[in-house]
């Protein structure tokens, strides 16, 4: 519409102070964002047991690199993104579980870190390579190579993965720490669980300081197999052969029905069958 002849037009006063105000803004927003005082100064770590808090200190500085937009600082606490220093951290290191950055002042961030605690070994073919894992089957970081029994290793024929990840079922880790608890109140400490197949377990333990192995069939309840055994070694012949110093167990294998097999490596008793009470 044209503007009637005589009539000056209005000076645009709200556009102007608009403008004015979103400039302030933006001013103002850069100065803090530039400011020393909201710069990031002090890096925090706690938590950790394995994890060096320098090496966590250092990623999360190397995070707070550069400019943001090629203007702001990264290291304004303002511009700190945690959720994404969080997501580093884990695939950086893998020994932790969990983890939370937060702001705790104006220049200050804390990293309270939760690692992985290790219960068992988990290893590939070779008797060697292996990693430790949690008790929730999670592999996450390599081992070094242990003189004693400190772990009891499992072995489960996974090929490796990008730690962290899953090394075994959850099924078959139940399974593992039921038999370890329940062998361990009878003196039979597991040194390694084999997942040989899906019918065979096998058990490595020490009998008169030599390795000898328990047979078991994961698909039969842990409870039946273990009744098994323990009748087994409480009734002669077995329980003879078993407490007898001299003797070198090779094998008990309680995969069948009421009956517990096993062998020494003595020609008398090379290869015996042990009936496994069923009476009551």
């Amino acid at each position: 519409q044209k503007t009637s002849p005589g009539v000056k037009k209005r000076f645009p006063w709200k556009k102007v102070l608009v403008t004015i105000f979103i400039l302030g803004l933006i001013y103002g927003l850069g100065y803090m964002l530039r400011h020393p005082k909201f710069q990031v100064t002090s890096i925090d770590v706690v938590g950790t047991n394995v994890i060096d808090q320098q090496d966590v200190s250092d990623s999360i500085q190397n995070q707070l690199l550069g400019k943001w937009l090629w203007i702001f600082p990264r290291t304004s606490v303002l511009l700190v993104n945690d959720k994404a220093i969080e997501r580093n951290l884990k695939e950086r290191f893998s020994r932790i579980e969990e983890v939370s950055v937060k702001r705790t002042n104006l220049h200050s961030l804390v990293s309270t870190i939760k690692e992985f605690d290790a219960t068992y070994l988990w290893c590939t073919a070779a008797e060697e390579d292996c990693y430790f894992m949690d008790r929730q089957g999670i592999v996450y970081s390599g081992a070094p190579v242990f003189s004693g029994t400190a772990y009891p290793k499992v072995f489960t024929g996974t090929p490796l993965d990008d730690l962290p990840f899953q090394g075994i079922k959850l099924h078959d880790l139940a399974q593992v720490a039921e038999l370890q608890e329940k062998l361990s109140e009878i003196n039979i400490v597991p040194l390694a669980f084999r997942m040989i197949s899906d019918r065979e377990l096998q058990v490595d333990f020490l009998h008169n300081k030599m390795i000898a192995k328990l047979l078991i069939d994961p698909t039969i309840s842990t409870d039946t197999s273990l009744e098994y055994l323990f009748s087994g070694i409480r009734a002669d012949p077995l329980a003879s052969l078993f407490r007898n110093e001299t003797k070198r167990l090779l094998y008990i294998d309680v995969r069948f029905s009421n009956k517990v097999v096993y062998k020494f490596d003595q020609p008398d008793t090379s290869t015996q069958l042990e009936q496994a009470d069923d009476s009551e």
